[in-house]
């Protein structure tokens, strides 16, 4: 596997679109470096073969390289692009990620159907969030967007909703809907009446 095998793979994927407009290899070839990245951040002993193999088959990483290929776009200022990667995120992966986030290296989805990560969030190394997730504003997606630290995971069905700071090493079990900060290093569980923090 080769830089044109991914380069053959993007436009595969297009061929789902209306219209395709080729997108520039260089742009493809940085969204790919970062998702090897990202994922030999949680699973080291990963080639990088083996990360395109699990791209190529709609795994967890197929969400996380869209994403990386659209950021990458936004970052370029190629917009025109950017409604077809977005589009290609809904359908294939069933997951709504806005492309002007930070997020930085090791970001990971688990399962990740239903994830939705409004705009403007900042979000450190280590991220992983599971399926049916939000990240999200508190009122008509106005916002700065919220700050997530380093090494958070998010777990099943919970929601982070405002303009919150979640501190380094945080938990957010499942379930549960976040709507104060957390210090570094909080867990977050749902009981049967309230949430613990």
């Amino acid at each position: 596997m080769d830089k044109n095998d991914i380069i053959n793979f993007v436009e595969f994927l297009q061929k789902k679109v209306y219209k395709p407009i080729q997108i520039p290899s260089k742009i493809i070839d940085s969204a790919l470096k970062t998702t090897i990245k990202d994922i030999q951040y949680h699973f080291k002993e990963l080639s990088k073969k083996d990360i395109i193999r699990k791209i190529y088959s709609n795994s967890n990483e197929l969400t996380v390289f869209l994403f990386r290929l659209g950021n990458e776009l936004h970052l370029n200022d190629l917009d025109e692009l950017k409604g077809q990667i977005h589009w290609l995120l809904k359908e294939l992966c069933c997951c709504e990620i806005y492309f002007n986030n930070f997020i930085g290296e090791g970001f990971y989805v688990v399962h990740g159907e239903g994830v939705v990560i409004g705009s403007r969030n900042t979000i450190g190394k280590g991220f992983i969030i599971h399926q049916g997730c939000t990240i999200g504003h508190k009122i008509n997606g106005s916002g700065k967007g919220n700050i997530i630290g380093n090494n958070v995971t998010l777990y099943c069905n919970s929601s982070i909703i405002g303009e919150l700071n979640i501190g380094d090493n945080t938990i957010i079990g499942a379930h549960v809907l976040l709507n104060k900060d957390l210090e570094k290093g909080a867990t977050a569980v749902m009981t049967s009446k309230m949430v613990l923090i």
